[in-house]
């Protein structure tokens, strides 16, 4: 594991309150936990909703210009959404460069496979595994139009850090690109406990997976039959912020884990918390007036957004000034 990556993890597991950052849930094994968690859980309405919009108005998501386009993909996990995309590009130009970005190294290379394979020379695929800030600084030698891709991503971070990469993400942008990231918009509680906290299990174990993966690489010795298993739903109409979803284990009762990979314990209160996030919340949903504000926020105009017809999820598409 990388240094900086386990100095998060130890400044998550001495803070208060102790938290696993949501991005160590994502190695191959939390990467396919996900897909798995969004594809086969009936109640989770997010996955049917983009997909909905990508079948039905993907043509609405690009935007119409007289250059070829490039494509950057950013936390593009399987690439399976992207494809509409890709296909529609390939309508409107000869070949395709695909610039697909994921902290998943091992995912992302057998994603970008099967896409070669499908689409061949037409589809010129540059993959890149690495997180946003180191990724920023490949994509910014890429010259020309691009249309930059966020799906899903926004939601899972806590609310100035989805400013900050916005703000990050425009880096690489000029005056014709366009960036579209997908926001959840739905406001309903049944539904959302329900999506999040499926019969299957599914989102439990994806949720979980930063826990597990530190018994795997680091030798952790967390008992998770020690701890209760929490989520709820935390509701804002404020246009300065949003609601969101919590997520937690708490402990049953005192409790102390040596974690031998980084050199430290894991010792925890009874009833104290530990987040499988930073930051307040994760999974944020937003009213129209609050997604507004976040791309104000951003130094980005918002020009538009697509939604489903059920209301889950918006496309928002941003420009630059």
């Amino acid at each position: 594991m990388a240094d900086e990556q386990k100095q998060k993890l130890v400044a998550g597991l001495e803070s208060s309150p102790k938290y696993i950052p949501v991005s160590y849930k994502y190695d191959e094994i939390g990467s396919r936990l996900q897909k798995e968690s969004c594809e086969h859980n009936h109640d989770y309405y997010i996955t049917a909703s983009e997909l909905s919009i990508l079948q039905h108005n993907v043509q609405d998501i690009i935007p119409d210009v007289p250059n070829d386009l490039t494509l950057v993909d950013l936390g593009s996990g399987d690439c399976s959404k992207t494809r509409f995309v890709i296909k529609e590009l390939l309508k409107r130009q000869k070949t395709l460069m695909y610039y697909p970005l994921d902290i998943s190294g091992e995912f992302l290379i057998k994603a970008a496979k099967s896409l070669k394979d499908d689409f061949g020379d037409l589809l010129e695929v540059h993959p890149i595994a690495s997180d946003f800030i180191q990724g920023m600084e490949q994509l910014k030698r890429i010259k020309g139009v691009k249309l930059v891709l966020w799906i899903g991503g926004i939601f899972a971070l806590p609310y100035e850090d989805q400013i900050s990469k916005l703000k990050l993400f425009s880096t690489i942008m000029t005056d014709q690109c366009r960036l579209v990231f997908t926001a959840e918009i739905t406001q309903n509680r049944e539904d959302i406990l329900k999506a999040y906290n499926d019969n299957t299990g599914l989102k439990r174990r994806s949720n979980l997976n930063g826990i597990t993966r530190l018994k795997r690489e680091e030798g952790s010795m967390i008992d998770l039959d020690k701890f209760s298993y929490h989520l709820d739903f935390v509701h804002n109409t404020n246009p300065e912020f949003m609601s969101y979803v919590l997520s937690y284990i708490e402990a049953n009762d005192d409790v102390q884990f040596p974690i031998p990979g980084l050199g430290k314990d894991l010792e925890m209160k009874k009833e104290e918390h530990l987040y499988l996030h930073e930051g307040t919340g994760l999974s944020c949903k937003y009213t129209l007036e609050q997604l507004q504000t976040i791309v104000q926020k951003s130094g980005l105009r918002l020009a538009g957004t697509l939604i489903d017809k059920e209301k889950h999820v918006a496309f928002c598409s941003c420009v630059t000034g």
